[in-house]
């Protein structure tokens, strides 16, 4: 829980000393790493798919921009246990544009994703994760909506799972805390796959 508000404090331009900052962030500057240069060709990778798949470029988009993103955002909250606003709010960006053109279309799907951000920001508001966390729930649901209502349920139900089966393992191993970013990826990762090949 005090990280969480640790990172607020930090987010909002407040230093650890208690000093607000002159708009310059307490953190480090977002740097990217070798592993990170994963991330544009598996975006390449999930656009053919998806293309392949018949999705549109609603659909396409997000997906492709979120994959191309999942490498840096895996790494850097398993390093740091924080999700940048750098990489989580474009993404987040994106989700939002495609979720109102598929309100535009006629298609309620993006109400789907937006009910289970609304799970994610209880858990937040409980204390089981950060609001970095929220802002990735939302922005992975609102891309899986492209694909239909049910997408973005089974992506955070895959989620909560994935990241109870890392819970555990890290108790096991006599660990705290997990950070929650893989799960998410992974658990919508799979339920975009399942969407696509349905």
């Amino acid at each position: 829980m005090a990280r969480h508000a640790t990172e607020a404090l930090e987010d909002a331009g407040v230093g650890m000393d208690g000093g607000v900052s002159t708009g310059v962030a307490a953190r480090p500057p977002l740097a990217l790493r070798p592993s990170d240069a994963l991330g544009p060709p598996l975006g390449a990778v999930v656009a053919t798919l998806a293309w392949a798949a018949g999705a549109d470029a609603v659909a396409l988009v997000p997906l492709a921009v979120a994959a191309a993103l999942a490498p840096a955002l895996a790494r850097i909250d398993v390093a740091e246990r924080r999700l940048p606003n750098a990489l989580t709010l474009p993404l987040l960006s994106v989700g939002a544009v495609a979720a109102v053109v598929r309100l535009a279309q006629g298609d309620l799907a993006p109400l789907a994703a937006l009910a289970s951000a609304l799970v994610l920001l209880a858990m937040a508001v409980a204390g089981g994760m950060g609001m970095g966390d929220v802002k990735l729930g939302a922005a992975l649901g609102l891309a899986l909506a492209t694909l239909g209502w049910a997408a973005p349920i089974a992506g955070l139900g895959a989620s909560v799972i994935v990241g109870g089966i890392a819970g555990a393992a890290a108790l096991a191993l006599g660990r705290r805390t997990v950070p929650f970013g893989p799960a998410l990826l992974i658990g919508h990762g799979v339920a975009a796959a399942g969407a696509m090949l349905s």
